[in-house]
C-alpha cells in the first residue's frame, strides 16, 4: 500500500523532520513501512499489509494507528455523514443474506460526467503510481474514497438498472458478465453478484460490468458500498479476477464504513459533478455483531514477560478503539469492527506489548523451562522403526501426495481444489504406488522395491472409517521385476519379485514388531484372485498381499507378476511389541536332518500343517523349512499334493541319540495325520 504523506497530514500530522522516525515506529509496531518515495507529489510510504489487518489498506487505517503509537497526535475523524435527500431510491432484495451482510445505494441526480479535479488525480497518482489512469470525475471519486477510508464503492449509470432494482445474489448456472477491463467471463458456481432485475451488472466486491458503467452520457448515478463475506470474495477472485477491492475485501472491511464511506463519496461527488442526492436505500442482512472478552492481566504480563502496568495496557487499548472496563483483575474488552484479528486474551497481550510496551522495549532474557531432551512421540518413533525395517530389507521409501483425482469410495471432497487431479483425499496409498511404477518402467527401470509409511484420509462414509472421519496410518508398498541385480552367472529371473518375495518382506517387517501372523487366502478388486493372501493376527485382519490382476497391470503397463501389500498401519502400532537382540554361543553338538514328505488334501493350508508340525516336535526343533512340492495327479490322486518338510533337530547339552530323533519324527508323523496326512 502506498502512503503519500501529505495525504496523511489530512487526518494526523507528521512533520517534514519526523518522518523517518515516525515510519520506524510504525515498523516496530507491525505495519512494516519497506521504503519511503521520492514522488513529483511528496514523499510516499510503502507500507506491507499483513492478511489479518485489512484496516491498514487506507490512509485513514494508517493515522489510526499512528494515533496509537503516539498519545499526544490526534487523529482527525473521517468526514461527517450528511444528511442525503428524502424518496428517490432503489429497491433492493439480498437474497444471499450469508455473503452479503450489508447493502447501501446512494442516487445522485443531474450529475455532470467530465475530468477529476487535478487534486484527485494527484493523490491517486502517488498511492497507485503507474496503475493509475484517469478513467473519469465519477469513477475517480469512488477510488479515492476507497484508498482513503478502506472501502471499496462502485458507481452504476442508474439509467442502466430497469425499474431501479437492485438483487444481491449468487450466478446463474452459465451466467456470463463482461467487466469493466472488457474481458466476458463466466461466473463460476458460488459467485456473489450485484444483478438488476434481469441479469448480472457487477461481480460483488470484485469488479463492475461494461453494460453500466459510468460513461459521459451519464446523468444519473447509482453509488452502491456494501458489505460482503471476505471468503466469498476470495474464492471468486481467485477464480475470476483479483482487483484493488477484492484485495480489500478478502482482508476484512469495517462494516461500519458502509455508510460513511457511502456519504463521503456522495459528497465529493456533488461537489465536484453537480447534481443532487436525492436518496438513501438501504438493506441489512446481518446486524454488526458486538464482539467482547475478557484478558486476564496476570495472563497479559506472563505472556509478555513484563510486569505491565494496569492502566498503561488500558489506556494503549484505548488508544486503538477497544473499549475497556476492569473487571476483577482482567480487562473487559468490547472489540471495534475494523479488528476481526482480535478474538482471544492472546490477541490483546500481542496489542499491550506493541502499542503500551513497544516489541524494542521488551527484555531480552530467556526464559526459564525445565532442561529435558527432546524426542520422538511414540507415534514418530513407532514409524521411524518401520521404516527403517522396510529400508533394511532393499525397499525404498517414497512418498505420494495425499490429494488425488479420484480417491474412491469414502473420499472426502475438497470444497475449493487447487485443480481437477487434486480434488479428493487418498483413501489408499496403492494407487500412488501404482502410479509411481507406471513411471518408472516408462524410464526403463523394471526391477521396483518401494514403500509409504503414511495417512489416508476417510469420511463417515468410508466403509472402514467407524462411522466418523478418520486419518489411518498404513503401510504400503509395490514389489515387481527381479528381486537381485542382473550379473554374467545369475539372471534377474532367476530370483523374481513375486508373491512369495513380497510375503517374506511382510514377514519380516512382522518378526521385527515381535508379531506372528497367519496367511489366508483372500481376494480383491485389484489383485490376482489366486495369488493374493489376507495377513491376519488373532483373528483381526491386518492387511492383503497380493499380485495385482492381470487386468491392473495392463492398464497401467507393469512389469508381470508386480504385486503390492497394503497393511494397517495402527493395528500393528497396538499390537507391536518391544524386541531386542539376543546372542547365544555356537552350537556344541551336532544337529541332525530329517525329511517327512506327507502328502494333504490342498484344502488343508500350509500355516496350519506347520503349525502343528512345530508344536508336535518340541523343544529339540531348531528349525524348519518346506524344502519341496510335488504335485502329480496321476500319482498322488486329484486335489492332493506331497510337501517334503525338512526338520534340523539339535539337543543344546548332547548328541542326540537315534531314539530320541525317531520319536521325535513319530510324534511329527502322528500331529500330521491327525489333521489328515496321507502316505507319511
Amino acid at each position: 500500500m502506498r502512503i503519500p504523506l501529505s495525504w496523511l497530514n489530512d487526518y494526523i500530522a507528521v512533520s517534514d523532520d519526523e518522518q523517518e522516525a515516525v515510519a520506524d515506529a510504525l515498523t516496530m509496531a507491525g505495519l512494516e513501512v519497506e521504503e519511503t518515495l521520492e514522488t513529483p507529489f511528496g514523499k510516499v510510504w510503502y507500507t506491507k499489509i499483513t492478511p489479518n489487518r485489512g484496516d491498514w489498506a487506507s490512509v485513514y487505517g494508517t493515522a489510526r494507528e499512528l494515533a496509537a503509537i503516539y498519545p499526544n497526535k490526534k487523529l482527525q475523524p473521517p468526514h461527517p455523514p450528511r444528511l442525503a435527500g428524502a424518496g428517490g431510491g432503489v429497491s433492493i432484495r439480498i437474497d444471499d443474506t450469508a455473503n452479503c451482510h450489508r447493502f447501501r445505494a446512494t442516487v445522485i441526480k443531474n450529475v455532470k460526467i467530465g475530468p477529476t479535479p487535478q487534486w484527485i488525480q494527484d493523490r491517486l497518482t502517488a498511492a497507485l503510481g503507474d496503475r493509475y489512469r484517469m478513467i473519469n470525475n465519477v469513477a475517480d471519486i469512488t477510488n479515492y474514497v476507497m484508498l482513503e477510508l478502506g472501502q471499496p464503492l462502485h458507481a452504476f449509470d442508474l439509467d442502466t438498472i430497469p425499474n431501479s432494482e437492485i438483487v444481491v445474489r449468487q450466478a446463474l448456472p452459465g451466467e456470463k458478465l463482461v467487466t469493466l477491463d472488457g474481458t466476458e467471463h463466466e461466473l463460476p458456481q458460488g459467485t456473489l453478484c450485484i444483478c438488476d432485475n434481469q441479469r448480472a451488472i457487477s461481480i460483488a466486491g470484485i469488479m463492475g460490468g461494461k453494460e453500466t458503467e459510468i460513461t459521459e452520457g451519464t446523468t444519473n448515478v447509482l453509488l452502491e458500498t456494501a458489505h460482503f463475506d471476505p471468503f466469498c470474495v476470495r474464492r471468486t477472485a481467485k477464480k475470476v479476477v483479483r482487483s484493488e477491492a477484492s484485495y480489500r475485501f478478502e482482508r476484512y472491511v469495517d462494516p461500519n464504513l458502509v455508510a460513511i464511506a457511502g456519504d463521503r463519496a456522495a459528497q465529493l461527488i456533488v461537489e465536484h459533478c453537480g447534481g443532487e442526492i436525492v436518496g438513501v436505500s438501504e438493506a441489512v442482512a446481518q446486524p454488526i455483531p458486538k464482539r467482547r472478552f475478557l484478558a486476564r492481566l496476570d495472563r497479559v504480563r506472563a505472556l509478555l514477560g513484563v510486569d505491565v502496568d494496569r492502566d498503561a495496557a488500558i489506556a494503549a487499548l484505548t488508544r486503538l478503539g477497544l473499549e475497556v472496563e476492569q473487571s476483577a483483575g482482567a480487562l473487559d474488552c468490547l472489540i471495534p469492527a475494523w479488528r476481526p484479528d482480535l478474538t482471544i486474551e492472546d490477541d490483546i497481550a500481542e496489542e499491550v506489548g506493541r502499542i503500551a510496551l513497544g516489541y524494542a522495549n521488551l527484555p531480552e532474557k530467556i526464559a526459564w523451562q525445565i532442561g529435558q531432551r527432546g524426542q520422538d512421540s511414540p507415534r514418530a518413533a513407532f514409524i521411524l522403526r518401520l521404516k527403517n525395517a522396510l529400508v533394511q530389507q532393499g525397499l525404498q521409501e517414497v512418498i505420494t501426495h495425499s490429494l488425488v483425482a479420484d480417491g474412491g469410495e469414502g473420499a472426502l471432497v475438497l470444497r475449493n481444489p487447487m485443480a481437477p487431479e487434486y480434488s479428493q483425499l487418498r483413501t489408499s496409498l496403492v494407487p500412488g504406488h501404482i502410479g509411481i511404477a507406471q513411471r518408472a518402467v516408462r524410464e526403463g527401470i523394471r526391477d521396483i522395491a518401494i514403500f509409504e509409511v503414511a495417512s489416508v484420509y476417510l469420511a463417515p462414509s468410508a466403509p472402514t472409517s467407524g462411522g466418523t472421519l478418520s486419518e489411518p496410518l498404513r503401510v504400503s508398498g509395490l514389489v515387481a521385476g527381479s528381486a537381485s541385480a542382473s550379473l554374467w552367472a545369475i539372471k534377474g529371473e532367476s530370483y523374481p519379485a513375486d508373491f512369495y518375495f513380497a510375503k517374506g518382506i511382510v514377514e519380516s517387517l512382522l518378526a521385527s514388531l515381535g508379531i506372528v501372523a497367519e496367511y489366508v487366502a483372500d481376494s480383491s478388486p485389484l489383485t490376482h484372485p489366486y495369488r493374493t493372501a489376507r495377513v491376519v493376527v488373532g483373528g483381526q485382519p491386518l492387511g492383503i498381499i497380493g499380485e495385482l490382476s492381470a487386468a491392473t497391470i495392463e492398464a497401467n503397463d507393469l512389469p508381470k507378476r508386480t504385486c503390492i501389500f497394503d497393511l494397517d498401519g495402527e493395528a500393528l502400532l497396538a499390537l507391536a511389541q518391544e524386541t531386542k537382540v539376543g546372542f547365544s554361543a555356537l552350537p556344541e553338538f551336532a544337529s541332525a536332518t530329517r525329511d517327512v514328505a506327507p502328502v494333504f488334501s490342498k484344502d488343508v493350508s500350509y500355516a496350519t500343517i506347520e503349525r502343528v508340525a512345530r508344536e508336535s516336535a518340541g523343544p529339540l526343533l531348531e528349525a524348519l523349512r518346506l524344502a519341496d512340492v510335488f504335485e502329480d495327479a496321476s500319482k498322488l490322486g486329484e486335489g492332493k499334493r506331497s510337501l517334503t518338510l525338512r526338520f534340523t533337530l539339535r539337543a543344546p547339552d548332547r548328541t542326540l541319540t537315534g531314539e530320541e530323533i525317531d520319536s521325535t519324527l513319530a510324534g511329527i508323523r502322528a500331529a500330521l495325520v491327525g489333521i489328515g496326512a496321507e502316505r507319511l
